[in-house]
Formats: C-alpha cells, sequence, structure tokens
C-alpha cells in the first residue's frame, strides 16, 4: 500500500502502526455497526435506513483515512467489514453486502483523487449517501415494476396543487437534506481524526491508549502493532 501526502503529514508521522491494523479495527468497528444497527433496522424495514447506515461508514472511514492516508486501505476495510457483515443477526442481505462494498470503492476513489481532507471526506460521505439512496430506489422498482413509478409520479402531481413549490424540486430538496446526513458524518469523522492526531503530536495520552496502558504488566513495553 503507498501513502499519500496530505495536510495531516506532520502528524501522522508520530502514529507507529502498521496499516493492516487500521484496516481490520475499523473494518471490524463498520461490520460490527452494520451487524447490530444494521440488522435491527432491515427487520424493523424503517425508510432511509441505508443513508443512516451510510453516515455511520463514512464517519468510520474518514476518520480512518485521517489517521492513515494509504492508498488501498479504505477498500480493504469496506472487504472486511462486508465479510462481518455475512454473520448479521437479520439475516444475509446481498444487496446490504453490495453497498457497504460500493460505498467502500467510492470513498477509496474521492480519497485517491483528493487525499484526506474535509472536503474529500464530506463527498465521500455524500456519494456513500447517494449510491444508498439510488440502490433504495432501484430496490423499489424491481420490487413494484415500471407501475410504482407512474403511481408516484400521478400522486406527486395531484399532492403538488397545494405546495409551493413544484413536485420535482421538493423532492430534490428533500433527498438533498437526506444526503447532507452522511455528508456532515463523514466531515466529523475527518475531525474526530485530525482531533487523534493532534492529540499524539503534541504528546498526550490517546484515550484509546490508556486503558490498555492500565492494564499493562509493570516492566513491560507497549506491543507495536
Amino acid at each position: 500500500m503507498e501513502a499519500e501526502r496530505g495536510e495531516d503529514g506532520d502528524l501522522q508521522k508520530h502514529i507507529h502502526l502498521r496499516p493492516l491494523s487500521y484496516a481490520v479495527v475499523f473494518g471490524a468497528l463498520w461490520g460490527a455497526v452494520e451487524i447490530t444497527a444494521g440488522g435491527i433496522l432491515h427487520t424493523m424495514r424503517l425508510p432511509f435506513s441505508g443513508i443512516l447506515l451510510a453516515g455511520i461508514g463514512a464517519m468510520v472511514l474518514s476518520c480512518q483515512r485521517s489517521l492513515c492516508p494509504v492508498r488501498g486501505i479504505t477498500l480493504t476495510t469496506g472487504f472486511l467489514a462486508a465479510g462481518i457483515k455475512v454473520f448479521s443477526l437479520g439475516g444475509v442481505y446481498l444487496n446490504a453486502l453490495l453497498a457497504v462494498l460500493t460505498e467502500a470503492l467510492l470513498a477509496e476513489g474521492i480519497f485517491c483523487l483528493l487525499g484526506a481532507s474535509f472536503l474529500s471526506a464530506g463527498l465521500a460521505g455524500f456519494s456513500m449517501g447517494l449510491w444508498s439512496l439510488l440502490q433504495g430506489l432501484f430496490k423499489l422498482v424491481l420490487m413494484y415494476g415500471a407501475e410504482w413509478v407512474q403511481v408516484s409520479k400521478e400522486m406527486l402531481e395531484r399532492s403538488g396543487r397545494s405546495w409551493a413549490l413544484p413536485p420535482v424540486v421538493l423532492c430534490l430538496l428533500v433527498a438533498l437534506l437526506l444526503l447532507s446526513f452522511p455528508a456532515a458524518a463523514g466531515l466529523l469523522g475527518r475531525w474526530t481524526g485530525r482531533r487523534l492526531l493532534e492529540t499524539v503530536a503534541d504528546g498526550r495520552e490517546s484515550p484509546v491508549r490508556r486503558p490498555l496502558r492500565r492494564c499493562r504488566m509493570p516492566g513491560s513495553r507497549d506491543p507495536e502493532l
């Protein structure tokens, strides 16, 4: 895996973990969220649950890329999370596995083009949420056929008479409002990763490392991951 050159280069030199460690930790975290929250949301059949999960995935991947700006690390994390997703509580859903892999691929492409930054984190979250939204619409078309599109169009035209905005404009605004969540989640993940880098660079003890240090045996050294 080839390291990227980003604005956090001076901070990242204080991190001494192997790239595979980041892939395992964040892949397990993303996969655990998909197993628990994803399984519950899919079982309850809540609307737009995929966008919520995409936002959580964007936050995880953006934080990871800030800590480890290595090409291919995001896609590797997606494969690990998809492998863990197989053991989901609600059963194995092929569309959910495809969503995880596609979202990781989209985020990897954006990070490779723009590097680890707030702009790339926001775009990665937006693209992941957009894929989830389009996948949900495509699933409805497959389930109910072209009649669903026609019925939805007629309902929008009838109800659009009482709206101040055209139905198409209102649908676009609602879609942008929904996609703002995964975009904001990506920015939050980038901010969290940046703060962790600053904490390590300033010599302060990381909140993740503190419990491990308390459990360390007297006279032992911290293992290198």
